[in-house]
């Protein structure tokens, strides 16, 4: 009986909010988390729901579970919930979604938000090629390595670009698990710190101790000629002036042979017309 029970409140659950999508009247909700879908071992969190100004009760849902996971009233004219986390731990890492209740009925489901755990397993080890220094457009490659088996390792550039690649762990026998992301002509935006985590195929969002930061370095090909120093701006300069001043002296040298050579060409027919006009 309480099997069964459980079974049509599960489909109330699912039923309910899909119907009021349908009905189209009532805003989709949307959810994020502060301060990051990323968190640390026993840090606290906060998962935020925002409907409709006539929502009058949020439910949050994590995957896997049947009941609402947690159920918040919006305090006054408010808009949007929040669900707080003391202390993060794994019971709370999965994806979530939420929904709201008004006298109109209930609103579809948000779009699913990831919550990870970091912490829970020794931090894998992370190495670069050829260099933390490269000009954009080379190809680089992360090799996160550990001897905890992970199924899965994941490569994360921190910063605002916030890019991120998972790929499946290569076992061999009496040799670390690892797995080598190769990146191909890095474009300078991947300038940054990147890090590594190890995690089990059987629980995705539970992660490993960070690796140590790897801050990578990528030069523009652009730029790669450095701005000259003062002192070498003004070597330049002078030496710039010393070309012109013998440009100029070797020009006026050249007029002035010219000069003495049409002289020299006017006296001889002068010489000439007088030694003929004598005979």
């Amino acid at each position: 009986m309480i099997t069964m029970l459980r079974g049509l409140l599960y489909l109330g659950l699912i039923v309910e909010p899909g119907m009021a999508g349908q009905a189209g009247h009532l805003p989709k909700p949307i959810i994020w988390v502060e301060p990051g879908s990323v968190i640390a071992l026993h840090k606290p969190v906060i998962i935020w729901c925002q409907g409709s100004w006539e929502a009058q009760k949020y439910h949050l849902y994590k995957e896997g579970s049947v009941d609402p996971w947690d159920t918040q009233f919006p305090l006054g004219t408010r808009n949007k919930v929040q669900f707080n986390i003391q202390h993060m731990t794994t019971a709370y890492a999965g994806i979530y979604k939420c929904y709201y209740r008004s006298s109109a009925g209930f609103s579809e489901y948000s779009d699913a938000m990831e919550l990870v755990m970091t912490g829970a397993y020794e931090k894998p080890s992370m190495s670069v090629w050829p260099s933390t220094n490269v000009t954009s457009g080379v190809s680089i490659a992360f090799t996160c390595s550990s001897y905890s088996g992970f199924g899965r390792l994941i490569l994360i550039q921190e910063g605002k670009h916030h890019l991120s690649w998972t790929l499946d762990s290569q076992h061999k026998a009496n040799q670390p698990s690892q797995a080598t992301f190769v990146l191909d002509a890095v474009p300078p935006n991947h300038t940054g710190t990147f890090r590594c985590y190890g995690f089990l195929s059987n629980a995705p969002q539970v992660w490993s101790i960070s690796s140590d930061p790897l801050d990578l370095m990528v030069s523009d090909t652009k730029d790669l000629s450095p701005a000259p120093t003062e002192d070498e701006a003004l070597a330049s300069h002078h030496q710039h002036r010393t070309v012109e001043y013998i440009i100029r002296m070797v020009l006026a040298g050249l007029v002035l042979v010219t000069l003495v050579m049409l002289l020299l060409e006017a006296w001889t027919f002068n010489k000439v017309e007088q030694d003929a006009t004598r005979r």
